[in-house]
């Protein structure tokens, strides 16, 4: 089989076989946090399916033949440190886009998923290099945007982080995920700003799409009850279920951090964890929360 034809087919392979899901009730209470963790969903963890591993058992049989040139060498090397990631086997998923550059200094991609294995190791200054690479050789790959604000805001530089999750958000203004983080990044210089913004950004959405229940939630237009209920409107399988819940525990943590609730925002952190929906920012960061909350503890 061609190079190029096996490398489309291990990336189009699906990593998660889909399951039903039964009917749930849930009633949680927003105006209280006391409850704030009652009455949840709980997530059945995804397994990793068979066929990832066979994807994965493929691209070690290709990575032994001396016929690849050095760039389809790289691109190999990196599209098998996503499938790590996508196990959650992030060691291995860190040296496959080192080594995928040291085949290709010109793939921008595995400089930017290096820079997020940085960000969530807390190696901040690696990350800034690594995302400001991905900018030099193609301005136009806005994740790197996404990705070079979020490592300044986990270092606490705020006003570094505004102008690029701005240049992110603008990118696509009806998507929710970066209205949800140019909300975040921005409350940490003017709450009162932010929550204008996001009120009238929230406004100028046009999508009917499951996530703007979250932004909806944040502006205080509907209860944790109504977003958790939400959830299950319209899923299908085990696995659009987990990372739906992957993403509102998420952001029902940050929220409840907000609000000074740490031990409410660890739980909603661990439930996001559980779902492992490794390849989700939202994932890979409530684990960066939960230390952050632990780190502020032993101070």
């Amino acid at each position: 089989m061609p190079v190029s034809r096996l490398l489309s087919l291990l990336v189009c392979i699906s990593l998660f076989s889909c399951q039903s899901i039964p009917e749930h009730e849930n009633s949680v209470d927003h105006s209280n946090t006391t409850h704030a963790m009652s009455n949840l969903i709980i997530p059945e963890s995804a397994r990793t399916s068979i066929l990832a591993q066979q994807a994965l058992a493929k691209f070690n049989v290709v990575m032994m033949s001396t016929e690849l040139a050095e760039a389809e060498r790289a691109q190999f090397l990196f599209r098998r440190g996503l499938l790590f990631d996508s196990v959650g086997l992030d060691g291995l998923a860190f040296y496959d886009f080192q080594q995928a550059l040291r085949f290709d200094p010109t793939l921008y991609e595995a400089y930017n998923s290096l820079g997020i294995h940085h960000t969530v190791r807390g190696e901040f200054i690696e990350a800034y290099d690594a995302f400001d690479a991905v900018v030099e050789m193609a301005p136009e790959y806005e994740f790197a945007y996404l990705n070079r604000a979020m490592a300044l805001y986990y270092a606490k530089r705020y006003e570094l982080s505004l102008p690029d999750i701005e240049t992110y958000y603008h990118h696509d203004t009806q998507d929710t995920y970066r209205l949800l983080w140019a909300y975040i990044i921005a409350s940490k210089i003017d709450k009162n700003r932010a929550m204008i913004d996001l009120q009238q950004r929230r406004e100028l959405m046009i999508n009917d799409q499951w996530a703007n229940k979250i932004v909806d939630f944040y502006l205080g237009n509907i209860s944790q009850k109504s977003l958790l209920d939400s959830v299950v409107e319209g899923v299908e399988s085990r696995n659009q279920l987990n990372k739906r819940l992957c993403e509102v525990y998420f952001y029902l943590g940050k929220y409840y951090r907000e609000l000074g609730q740490n031990r409410v925002a660890t739980n909603f952190f661990k439930l996001a964890l559980s779902t492992n929906v490794f390849e989700f920012v939202e994932h890979r960061f409530a684990r960066v929360e939960i230390s952050a909350i632990r780190d502020a503890n032993t101070q």
